[in-house]
């Protein structure tokens, strides 16, 4: 099931991230502005990612998590494939929509689906093995997909039957979209896990059945200082992360890199500096876990961003490509271990019939932050500037603002966040 649902994962980011390789050739031939672009690589895909989320996150608390994850991968693969019909921005623009509605699906059942599989103690290994998926498709994407964009570019304007003419970025989206079908039917080939952590809550009406929107709602509002730690901290995990979209037109901006260099360079640091970190967080985590804290997660995503921050500022700002690699890589190091330990550290605060609903609530917060704050702003500072060459500045003060901030409102936090854990689990306690 974990594997399934890693490779899920891993088709849901090779899908999210291919637009970004394809910028050069979707500004020339549709004629957009850095800003524009900056809306296809966040607000196109998040909008529906996140309006979607709490409604998938209430069908998954109650319904079968296969069978919407099987719904959601179609979507999203189809819509992937249905850009290679776009004729302009707003076509566009609307077939990310539908990869965001989609893709919607793939967090609020896997981390639910983990979370019922698992005991507490040993969850967090297995959620940071599904979250490792985030890190092997952007490797995966950026490794063959920066080439075969390089392969195809010079292909001319193709006529496809029943499509018409396809230009070479038209025809990738044609290309990494379809086969992801055939995983739709693949959720179909595990069992779902019994329910657990069913909590007992006067306070917020939990009493061991199902719960509704405002219940969850209401669970998380009034632990506001436990969950808020935790949201923040993701959300600036999420947000510099995102500057990785823009990648491909700083490395070919400040370094003379075509598509294909970068993508293979970029492709080998999430390949490596993914899983580094993702091991490095299980380790840590596990350790902590021994030693009796309450707060093992977090401590790991706190870590991960004292990693992250620095390399996120500095390799936009990098005098040479091999610097900005090597300041990169421990960018991606500490990003996977900060990724990873975010949802393990949400289903130790969410019980049982909200885990879902919570998770919805989660990736909806940091997904503001993620994909509809992200890009936008590096694309328009960039244009405020003036200077397509300053774009490293806009990603540079972007991360710092971002990260600063993060790392302290996580070191401030810890105390509210053990004192959460501790309360579910007697909740949990009461519940069975």
């Amino acid at each position: 099931m974990v594997i399934l649902l890693t490779a899920a994962q891993v088709v849901s980011y090779i899908d999210r991230f291919l637009p970004s390789l394809l910028i050069a050739p979707i500004k020339t031939d549709l004629g957009l502005s850095d800003f524009q672009v900056g809306l296809l690589l966040g607000p196109a895909f998040g909008v529906f990612y996140v309006l979607m989320g709490l409604p998938m996150g209430w069908m998954a608390d109650r319904f079968s998590r296969r069978g919407i994850l099987a719904a959601g991968i179609t979507i999203w693969c189809c819509m992937t494939a249905a850009a290679s019909l776009a004729r302009g921005f707003p076509a566009l623009f609307a077939a990310r929509l539908g990869v965001g509605l989609g893709e919607a699906a793939i967090a609020p059942c896997a981390v639910s689906l983990v979370s019922d599989r698992f005991p507490r103690q040993r969850r967090a290994r297995a959620l940071s093995v599904f979250m490792s998926g985030t890190f092997l498709g952007a490797g995966i994407a950026f490794l063959l997909g920066g080439p075969l964009v390089h392969a195809i570019a010079g292909l001319p304007v193709m006529t496809v039957p029943l499509l018409g003419e396809l230009h070479a970025w038209q025809l990738s989206f044609l290309i990494v979209g379809l086969p992801g079908l055939m995983l739709a039917l693949l959720m179909f080939t595990f069992a779902e896990p019994e329910r657990q952590d069913r909590a007992v809550d006067a306070d917020s009406g939990l009493q061991g059945g199902q719960a509704s929107i405002a219940q969850a709602l209401r669970f998380i509002l009034k632990r506001w200082r436990t969950f808020g730690v935790l949201f923040v901290g993701s959300a600036a995990c999420v947000t510099m992360g995102s500057l990785a979209f823009w990648n491909a037109t700083l490395f070919q901006r400040s370094f003379g890199w075509n598509v294909r260099d970068m993508g293979i360079a970029t492709g080998i640091l999430f390949l490596t500096g993914g899983p580094l970190g993702t091991g490095l967080g299980i380790w840590l985590t596990n350790r902590w876990i021994r030693l009796g804290r309450k707060d093992a997660t977090l401590r790991a995503l706190l870590v991960g961003l004292l990693i992250a921050v620095p390399g996120f500022a500095a390799y936009p700002m990098m005098p040479s490509a091999p610097l900005a690699i090597a300041a990169l890589f421990f960018a991606f190091v500490g990003q996977a271990m900060a990724a990873a330990a975010g949802p393990a550290s949400l289903t130790l605060i969410a019980p049982g019939q909200i885990k879902s609903q919570a998770t919805a609530v989660y990736y909806l917060v940091i997904s503001i932050s993620g994909q509809l704050i992200g890009p936008p702003p590096v694309g328009w500072m960039t244009d405020l500037f003036g200077d397509p060459a300053r774009l490293g500045w806009a990603m540079s003060i972007e991360a710092l603002a971002i990260g600063v901030t993060a790392l302290t409102v996580l070191s401030l936090g810890m105390p509210a966040y053990r004192a959460g854990v501790v309360a579910v689990e007697k909740m949990i306690a009461k519940g069975d």
